[in-house]
């Protein structure tokens, strides 16, 4: 039953203890004439749309559609009745006066004028003028926010100059109206679905009160409750658990589901794992329908990422591959020469790489280049001779083609902004750099959706969308300590006072908004249900939310999901998991009575371990399954193996921090070897300040004498970079390779996966002892890392990266000595998917007898067969495993002797 009660504003509360409560409260006050105003579209639609469905049962043909807006819109339209002479503030605009008024001001040390510098003060202003806050103030040495004010003033005059008109001042001129009687309002006005409002939102409400009986309306639990986390492994796991339970509920013949992400990485989680539980098919009326609020950015999205390539050329070191990725584009104009002849012009490695040498030959070989040689001049001139050279050059390549929905809504976002930029921007004089700035600015915020029905039966959208709206059961993912309560926002332009001032401008404040989130969610179902994951990665572990605990489990205090050996029936419907275990199911099992121990090989391997049984079953079962420690030989100086963890961990920091800093970019040599040296120090820091290791250091990063281990290594690799490799990922674990039908999954752990716009993607493994040969991957297939992480790769089983429709590469990155180091692929001309097949059923012929708890001794290679570098020449069991005195090994052995 609803309660009332009062809060900070003088206004009538009516707090209902469930969504479908206010649901049903709403659309019966729509009946009754009252105009219902809700906080988000979503929520103003969802009662027009149960409103007609109680017409609908009520047997009623026609009906007036009641007085249900979002609040945004209700104001706008009314601020459009009003007819002033004032205009709304759009973003282009605004970045343009900023622009403008920034160069009234000496600018300060340091701070580029950039359109995103210029987006970040219309975000303050917007902030400020939301809290009723002073946009100018007095001088108070903060040099940054004494400049924003500064540029404010100048900011304001021209606001009013052009009779422009932000937010907070449409709210002001439609509440003036109201209070003068200009606007006609009903007898009373719900406002729905509402969190705080902002000072000059409060001023608002407290106009309309004065005209009018105004109410708040929201659903609210206690959060004192029961609720607790159920927690996962990973967010793989997580989210492929908790769709297949939403799936079932479907099944089940609920139809109002809904999944509340609070991280937005897990966005694209639930999305792949509704793809593939639909299977990607043409649904029938009954089918599976969901509804997703977020899309792909713009800016991200591959036609507009085209469309400002030639942007980009000057600065790009093999401009060659940007303009091969521009001609041979899907959304290029089809023209089969193009394709026969790109190869030809653009990769000919005795032909010139500069652009201009690259275009010149482009032309004769009869491409449109003329408008692409003005686009990539770098003289300064009005923006809107740029985008006029831009267009022409979009309409001699027949730029874009369109091949699905999603392309069209991103044509139409791109020309749209290319309208605003010519008539808010196109006077401004700006370089190549500066057109690439106004277009990212200009995209950002905006997503191309992809339109699915909002009345689905499942929707996966934000806490904010989900606020109002009734579900049957609801789901919330990734409830962890970094999401929930929110960080303090940003706010790089406000003082500290004005900071705690604002929204989001404090611990307090983020603390008790999260609060409220959770009791909002918490009356959005009869059943709630929340989750997280332990960790994203190995180094990435995720903190318990403090406003939800996590669930107490007395054995295992993680949800384990594991697709292959107990699938959820739900995952059935994917046809990869179909298909994959009706392979494994298939095999022919045969029985092995005599040499079998009751100790049998684990159904999860990691690739060491792999290694070591392909090496020789009885290796492996002396040394893992009856954990036998061969006596150890004595080492001086630094352990080889310890010295390998760190060389491996410091090429991983780097590459993570230079993924993170220019992930676009090649490398620097100046920026990378300063990283480089920097994650050195820190590594090594950990380490005895002993004569061995500071040796080490000198070793790696070498001095004026000779160079270092790793400052080669740098080198070879920004010749790469300059090819047009990128680093996609370091040191990234995965999970759940299965080996043929044999019921063993790998577990592994990638050292490096690059990648190139046209070469596919490399696999990389650092060695920092002997690298395995050609013959011990392909004939003995005793070294199995390389092989093992492609097929992973290939499988999708390698968290965020897709390798899909991609070529595969795999190859070793010697670390042992610097004059050994050379980075190249293993064998270039493999035929990987062939050798991997041939590959996966030789391990799957090798693990048979181990599976069946057979653990002979069986070297590869046999000292007979390789008297060098054989499985028995670094093995500290061979006086256990009897090989050599049944006389099967002693021959090779005297002749070599």
């Amino acid at each position: 039953m609803p309660k009332e009660n009062s809060s900070q504003h003088t206004f009538p509360h009516t707090i209902y203890s469930s969504a479908i409560e206010l649901e049903s409260a709403l659309v019966k006050s729509a009946q009754d004439g009252a105009l219902v105003l809700t906080a988000t579209g979503r929520l103003s639609r969802r009662i027009l749309h149960c409103f007609r469905l109680d017409r609908i049962e009520q047997s009623r043909k026609g009906w007036e559609t009641p007085a249900v807006f979002s609040f945004n819109r209700w104001v706008k339209n009314t601020f459009d009745l009003l007819w002033t002479p004032f205009l709304l503030l759009s973003k282009m605009r605004a970045l343009r006066l900023w622009h403008e008024a920034a160069q009234k001001v000496a600018s300060l040390k340091g701070l580029d004028l950039t359109p995103s510098l210029y987006l970040e003060l219309q975000r303050t202003f917007d902030v400020l003028t939301r809290h009723r806050h002073e946009v100018i103030g007095f001088p108070d040495n903060h040099p940054l926010v004494d400049w924003r004010r500064n540029v404010s003033g100048h900011f304001l005059n021209l606001l009013e100059g052009c009779r422009y008109v932000s937010w907070a001042g449409v709210l002001d001129a439609v509440g003036k109206a109201i209070a003068q009687g200009e606007v006609v309002l009903p007898e009373e006005i719900i406002l729905a679905g509402f969190d705080e409002l902002s000072p000059v939102e409060e001023t608002f409400i407290q106009t309309l009160g004065e005209k009018t009986r105004v109410t708040f309306s929201r659903a609210q639990k206690n959060s004192d409750t029961e609720a607790k986390v159920r927690v996962y492994a990973t967010p793989e796991q997580e989210c492929q658990a908790i769709c297949a339970e939403v799936l079932n509920t479907w099944n089940e013949g609920q139809r109002r589901l809904g999944i509340v992400f609070l991280d937005e990485d897990y966005f694209s989680l639930l999305k792949r794992c509704f793809e593939e539980l639909t299977d990607r098919e043409v649904k029938p009326r009954d089918a599976l329908r969901y509804n997703l609020t977020m899309g792909i950015p713009l800016s991200e999205y591959p036609l507009f990422q085209t469309a400002m390539i030639l942007f980009r050329l000057l600065e790009e070191p093999a401009p060659h591959v940007l303009l091969s990725s521009l001609f041979t584009s899907p959304y290029v104009r089809e023209k089969e020469e193009w394709d026969h002849h790109i190869r030809e012009v653009l990769w000919n490695s005795d032909a010139p790489g500069t652009l201009s040498g690259i275009l010149d030959r482009l032309r004769k070989a009869g491409f449109p280049v003329e408008h692409a040689e003005k686009l990539t001049d770098d003289q300064k001139q009005p923006l809107k001779v740029w985008l006029a050279l831009l267009k022409d050059f979009w309409q001699t390549l027949g730029f874009p083609l369109c091949g699905c929905e999603t392309d069209i809504l991103a044509k139409e976002h791109l020309f749209q902004i290319v309208e605003e930029l010519e008539k808010e921007a196109g006077h401004l004089e700006v370089d190549r750099k500066g057109v690439l700035a106004w277009f990212s600015v200009a995209s950002s915020g905006i997503e191309v959706v992809e339109k699915t029905p909002e009345l689905a039966g499942i929707q996966v959208l934000n806490p904010v969308e989900a606020r109002g709206l009734a579900f049957d059961r609801l789901w919330v993912v990734g409830t962890h300590g970094h999401v929930l309560p929110e960080p303090v926002r940003e706010l790089p332009f406000l003082d500290p006072d004005e900071r705690r001032k604002v929204e989001g401008g404090t611990i307090e404040g983020q603390w008790e908004a999260s609060r409220r989130t959770v009791s909002y969610l918490l009356a959005s179902a009869p059943a709630v249900a929340f989750s997280r994951a332990a960790s994203r990665g190995e180094d990435q572990p995720y903190l318990e939310c403090p406003l939800v605990p996590d669930e107490s489990l007395r054995e295992d205090p993680h949800h384990i999901v594991d697709l292959w050996k107990d699938p959820p029936g739900e995952w059935m419907r994917a046809r990869w998991l179909r298909e994959g275990i009706r392979g494994l199911l298939s095999g022919e099992q045969k029985a092995v009575e005599d040499e079998r121990v009751d100790t049998f090989l684990p159904k999860v391997l990691n690739v060491t371990s792999l290694e070591t049984l392909l090496a020789c079953p009885f290796q492996y079962f002396a040394g893992a399954l009856l954990s036998l420690k061969p006596l150890e030989d004595p080492k001086a100086g630094i352990d080889p193996l310890e010295r390998g963890e760190v060389i491996h961990r410091i090429l991983r920091d780097f590459a993570r921090r230079l993924i993170k800093a220019s992930p676009e970019r090649p490398i620097e040599t100046g920026h990378a070897l300063a990283l480089l040296r920097e994650v050195v120090t820190e590594v090594l820091a950990e380490k005895p300040d002993s004569l061995f290791w500071r040796v080490e250091r000198l070793r790696l990063l070498g001095d004026g004498k000779f160079p270092g281990l790793l400052t080669v290594w740098l080198e070879e690799e920004r010749k790469r970079a300059i090819e047009g490799w990128r680093i996609e990922t370091a040191e990234t674990s995965f999970e759940g390779l299965q080996i043929g039908d044999s019921g063993v999954a790998l577990k592994g752990k990638v050292d490096r996966i690059d990648s190139h716009a046209h070469e596919g993607m490399m696999v990389w493994d650092y060695k920092t002892g002997a690298v395995p040969t050609s013959t011990a991957v392909f004939k003995d297939k005793v070294a199995p890392q390389l092989p093992a992480y492609l097929l992973a790769l290939m499988r999708n089983l390698i968290r965020f990266v897709d390798a899909s429709e991609k070529t595969v590469r795999a190859g070793y990155i010697p670390l042992k000595r610097a004059s050994e180091i050379k980075i190249s692929p293993l064998r270039k001309n493999t035929d990987w998917e062939e050798f991997l097949k041939e590959w996966e059923s030789a391990v799957r012929e090798r693990i048979e007898e181990p599976l069946k708890g057979v653990f002979l001794p069986d070297p590869r290679p046999s000292p007979v067969d390789s008297p060098y570098n054989n499985a028995c020449e670094n093995c500290g069991y061979i006086n256990l495993c009897n090989y050599f005195g049944n006389g099967e090994g002693s021959e090779g052995e005297d002749e070599e002797a």
